[in-house]
């Protein structure tokens, strides 16, 4: 396990929360990322997404979009994803994530076109496609969210009302 997750509010073992973040970012397929700049303000957009094993969130976005905009401003940014829930009011399951997000450029851009081809293998499948994203030639990048904290909901799993809190610890045995 390249990271590991601290606690902050909850009472849930640390490994069992670790399989809970990673099952729901295998169930989910989408994202919502929230941006903020200084002359447009606040916005959230929606994106597919990929993920690695250290807790870093791919997405490909053009870099015309507003939340583009922002990241190059601003590296900061919050992000949710959520499964639906079978009914209205019970069973909810979801991360709320705030961290770092920027384009993603040399080894991280290759990083992050591994983890987004394994998670959709038709994406960038020919040379040229791939060569873009690997060089900043295009008008859509690769981007990349590296969790630093996250609040997970898993009603079946950990509870109803049960919000753990958890710093993302990287590098560190």
């Amino acid at each position: 396990m390249p990271y590991r997750l601290d606690i902050t509010q909850g009472d849930w073992p640390a490994d069992l929360l670790h399989k809970g973040v990673e099952g729901l970012l295998a169930e989910a397929m989408v994202l919502t990322l929230a941006t903020a700049g200084h002359e447009h303000g606040p916005h959230a957009n929606l994106a597919f997404f990929a993920y690695d094993d250290d807790l870093v969130l791919y997405f490909v976005s053009e870099r015309s979009t507003r939340h583009s905009h922002h990241l190059a401003e601003e590296a900061r940014a919050a992000a949710t994803v959520f499964l639906p829930p079978p009914v209205f009011g019970e069973q909810l399951r979801g991360l709320q994530l705030t961290g770092s997000a920027g384009e993603a450029w040399g080894h991280q851009a290759q990083a992050a076109l591994a983890a987004y081809q394994g998670r959709y293998p038709s994406f960038a499948q020919d040379e040229e496609t791939r060569r873009q994203y690997l060089t900043g030639g295009g008008a859509a990048a690769l981007y990349r969210f590296q969790v630093e904290e996250l609040t997970a909901v898993d009603e079946p799993n950990f509870g109803r009302r049960n919000y753990l809190r958890a710093r993302v610890v990287r590098g560190q045995g």
